[in-house]
């Protein structure tokens, strides 16, 4: 298992936006991240549950890290862009709390003009907290596509 760069350089987040800590597998049939819902998370509510809308944008960065990295192993620019521009079929069974570790497996299904549609999977060891299908636009360079 080849050793996975520094979740903060490969993806734009920073901290408190930054909702993964490490990259577990890259392959593209099977790529995996831990994150782990510290006590100030940005998405922790007041009752020491993590709200619901997280589990969207932990899968797409999740995709994003594991997709980076296997640009970089490859020799390829890391340079570029992405954002959630979809979620379907999306559903929580489970909310995260404080202080769990989360693993969140990461498929890219298709891709189509430059979006990436990805099917996630939220687990707390063998329990499923969220699943669903998240689109994200991606671009290479500096500077992302003009509207037209």
């Amino acid at each position: 298992m080849p050793a996975f760069d520094e979740i903060r350089t490969l993806v734009p987040h920073q901290p408190p936006m930054l909702l993964v800590d490490e990259i577990l597998s890259a392959d593209p049939a099977d790529s995996r991240v831990k994150s782990v819902v510290g006590p100030e998370h940005l998405f922790l509510r007041q009752d020491g549950t993590l709200a619901p809308e997280a589990f969207c944008e932990i899968i797409a960065q999740s995709f994003a890290a594991c997709e980076a990295q296997r640009r970089r192993l490859a020799g390829l620019s890391t340079e570029g862009g992405g954002y959630l521009a979809n979620v379907r079929e999306f559903e929580v069974f489970s909310y995260a709390r404080a202080n769990d570790e989360l693993i969140t497996h990461v498929v890219q299904k298709d891709d189509f003009m430059g979006t990436r549609i990805v099917s996630g999977e939220v687990r707390r060891g063998n329990e499923t907290l969220a699943a669903g299908t998240v689109y994200i636009f991606m671009w290479e360079g500096n500077t992302p596509p003009e509207a037209k």
